[in-house]
Formats: C-alpha cells, sequence, structure tokens
C-alpha cells in the first residue's frame, strides 16, 4: 500500500509505503527511511500509527481514484469526543457539513466540506453548544439543528432561526425536502421550511425507559407522505398525513428506538434499537409488518441513500453496504481510524463517515 499525504498549511508531503513487514517513509520527496519487522502484525500497527500521527499534525490524505471500501480523502477534524457526530449531506452533490465542538464547549464550529477534503468553516457558534443531529435543505438554504434538544435553522447569512420556544429533555429532528420535523414539547410537528407553516401535528408523550432516558424519534418519507415515530418502546406508529389514518406497529423485542429512516422508494423503514435490542430493525410499509428475513445485530449506526437502493450499517467495527432491493450486501469493510463508533451520511456518489477518534473521510462505494 502506498499513501501520499499534504499539510493543509503547506506544501509539504509525507510519502508511505507499506509492503508485508516493511515500511518505507519519506518527507517532501526527499530521501526513503526504510524499517523492516520481525511480522506483518507489527509493521501494519507501525504504519498505521505513523499515518494517524500525520493526520494529527494537520495533513490530509487524498485519493481521487480510490476503490471501493477505500477513501478519497482523509482529515483529522480535532480531539474531544462528545458522543455525537453530525455530518449533514447536502443533496445531489458530494458535499457535507461536520459539526466539532471546540475546547471545553467553547463554541461549535461547523464546516462544509467536498470531495477533495477542502474544509471550509461555514457557521460558528459561540458559548456552549452540542449538536446532535443535523440535515441541510437546499430549497431554503438553511441547515437544521438539533442543539442539545434545541431546534434551530442557521440560513447562508450566519442568522439562526429558533424552531422550538423551550430546551426539552427530548428531542427529534427529520427532514424531507422542504418539510421539517420535530417535537415542541407536546406535538411531533411538520412544518413548511419555506412557509413556516405547520402542516401536521400529533400529540406525543414520551415514555421513560429504564427508568432515565425518554423514548422519542421520529422520521418523514421522502415524499413527505408517511411520519413514523417511537413514543413507546413496544411499538411504532405510521401516519399517513394525506388520509389522516394511522397504525400501529408491535416490535417483536421491546426496546429503544434511536433512530429511523426510510428507503429511497419509502417502501421500508429502519429503526436502530438500543436498551433491549441492538438490531436494525426493518418494516415493509406495504403490509406494515417487519421484514423477518433481515436480521443483524449491534449495528452502532446506519444511513439510507436518498435517491438510490442503498443502505450502509456500522457493526462490530465493520461498515456493510446493502442494496435495498435485492437484499444482497455489495461491499464490506473496516474503516480506518475508529475506536467504537462512528456516523455515516450518504452523498452523491460516496459515504462520509465521521469517527470517535475525530477523523472524517469519504469512502467510495
Amino acid at each position: 500500500m502506498s499513501r501520499l499525504f499534504q499539510d493543509s498549511n503547506s506544501d509539504k508531503t509525507w510519502k508511505i509505503d507499506w509492503d508485508g513487514n516493511r515500511v518505507v517513509m519519506s518527507n517532501n520527496g526527499g530521501k526513503p527511511r526504510e524499517k523492516m519487522f520481525d511480522d506483518l502484525e507489527a509493521a501494519a500497527k507501525y504504519a498505521k500509527k505513523e499515518m494517524w500521527n500525520k493526520l494529527k499534525k494537520g495533513f490530509i490524505y487524498r485519493n481521487d481514484k480510490a476503490a471501493p471500501g477505500t477513501p478519497l480523502f482523509q482529515l483529522y477534524i480535532g480531539a474531544g469526543y462528545t458522543g455525537f457526530m453530525p455530518l449533514a449531506a447536502v443533496s445531489g452533490t458530494n458535499q457535507f457539513y461536520a459539526g466539532y465542538v471546540v475546547g471545553q464547549f467553547e463554541k461549535e464550529e461547523i464546516y462544509l466540506l467536498d470531495e477533495q477534503g477542502q474544509k471550509q468553516l461555514t457557521w460558528e457558534l459561540a458559548g456552549n453548544h452540542l449538536i446532535y443531529d443535523m440535515f441541510y435543505c437546499p430549497e431554503a438554504g438553511e441547515l437544521l439543528i438539533n442543539d442539545s434538544h434545541q431546534i434551530s435553522g442557521i440560513s447562508a447569512d450566519g442568522s439562526v432561526r429558533s424552531c422550538t420556544s423551550f430546551t426539552y429533555h427530548h428531542s427529534t429532528l427529520s427532514l424531507a425536502g422542504n418539510h421539517g420535523l420535530w417535537y415542541d414539547g407536546t406535538y411531533l410537528v411538520v412544518t413548511d421550511l419555506l412557509t413556516q407553516e405547520r402542516l401536521y401535528q400529533r400529540e406525543a408523550t414520551p415514555e421513560i425507559v429504564n427508568g432515565h432516558s425518554p423514548q422519542l424519534c421520529a422520521a418523514l418519507s421522502g415524499n413527505g407522505r408517511l411520519m413514523a415515530y417511537c413514543t413507546h418502546p413496544d411499538e411504532i406508529i405510521i401516519c399517513d398525513m394525506e388520509t389522516s389514518s394511522t397504525h400501529s406497529i408491535a416490535k417483536d423485542i421491546s426496546a429503544m428506538t434511536a433512530a429511523m429512516d426510510f428507503s429511497a422508494d419509502d417502501r421500508y423503514l429502519f429503526t436502530q434499537e438500543q436498551y433491549g435490542s441492538w438490531e436494525l430493525a426493518c418494516y415493509d410499509m406495504n403490509t406494515l409488518t417487519r421484514r423477518s428475513e433481515w436480521k443483524t445485530e449491534h449495528v452502532r449506526s446506519f444511513a439510507v441513500h436518498p435517491s438510490k437502493p442503498l443502505l450502509a450499517l456500522f457493526s462490530f467495527g465493520t461498515v456493510e453496504l446493502y442494496h435495498t432491493e435485492s437484499w444482497q450486501r455489495i461491499l464490506e469493510f473496516r474503516p480506518e481510524h475508529v475506536v467504537k463508533n462512528c456516523n455515516l451520511v450518504f452523498t452523491k456518489d460516496y459515504l462520509a463517515l465521521y469517527s470517535d477518534y475525530g477523523c472524517i473521510s469519504l469512502y467510495a462505494i
């Protein structure tokens, strides 16, 4: 394996060649330095450590000819893992936003990244902020953020619009087109982001799971017709907002739903479970039943492509890519620079990954 890293602030380069038990490194195209190891494992450990050290020093790895399952770029965004790694794709492009908490919650910076790993500071939120999740609405030119349970929208000029009046102890956020979905303390509400008109609302009371965590999770289908939500660990509710009808789907196992999303064609609903089950469940919207053939274990995160039949999940240190029409696993790889968890989001052609080690990557699929 051969990789070339470039300093993001200068023309300095660093190259590493790793082949079996031999590692060769050079700075700025200069004299190579070779290290031999007794076994392959020791060489691999050393090479990975050296590459990570270079990323932490501000170097970026780029490869515009990356093979599936390998990165187009890798960059270190910073230390200080908060438990949240917010990403938001820019629809129809390979650009995406990433949020990073600076220091001891001095501020949160939001960057726009392209497929070359070029990082542009777009917004800066001063003070104590912690973004759990975010979605970009190109129609409104607004980034929706769930900031410590407060839902807000950030416009291109940096102005911040509060979507909820108070900060609650629970929240949820979803986006479909120019329709946003969030919780206002009493209702799950669907709002037109262009007109600020409330299109739909449904009263919801989250149940406390295991005595400590409120169960609240919701998602909009891509066509904006369906809203799925979970406020009780035993069931999923599906609302057809055009017909005002609702349906309840009983879960096989009582568990807390941490995230949910619809497939690109709105045929399936995926729900990520925890506290009782750690699987990614799949429900068929045609039959309103669980797809029993689909079984997963210990899924830590997942992403659904907004326009293609693709599903990515992270489980046991591995990213798996599935085609949601054939249900075949079409790619599997171990992402680099991940401790235990990462967040995933699809761009137009690739898969962006934000790791708990502070590394942001864009992988070819």
